[in-house]
């Protein structure tokens, strides 16, 4: 028996996997760049209470965004809440933790 695909795989070039790895270093850069500031903002209004997304934690921390998901994966001391499919960090919590 085959099997069906509905989407026929083409296996990438050697020059289009290096450009799919620029554009996604770039977003990620733009992604740090404005959690600074966002993050700057959030203090200045919220405090302690303001809630941090992974990007704006991991400026604060001065951590990679695969070492909070892996902290939060496979249980670090990180405390953060889940509100919908969004994960959040109490800033007044992380400081606490660390």
């Amino acid at each position: 028996m085959t099997t069906l695909q509905t989407k026929k795989q083409r296996k990438m070039t050697d020059a289009e996997k290096q450009a799919d790895r620029v554009k996604r270093n770039e977003v990620h850069t733009t992604k740090r760049s404005s959690a600074m500031a966002s993050l700057a903002a959030k203090y200045q209004n919220f405090g302690d209470d303001a809630m941090l997304d992974e990007y704006e934690l991991c400026a604060y921390l001065g951590r990679s965004v695969q070492w909070a998901r892996n902290r939060r994966i496979y249980g670090g001391s990180l405390p953060f809440r889940k509100i919908g499919a969004a994960v959040r960090y109490r800033l007044g919590d992380v400081k606490a933790a660390a």
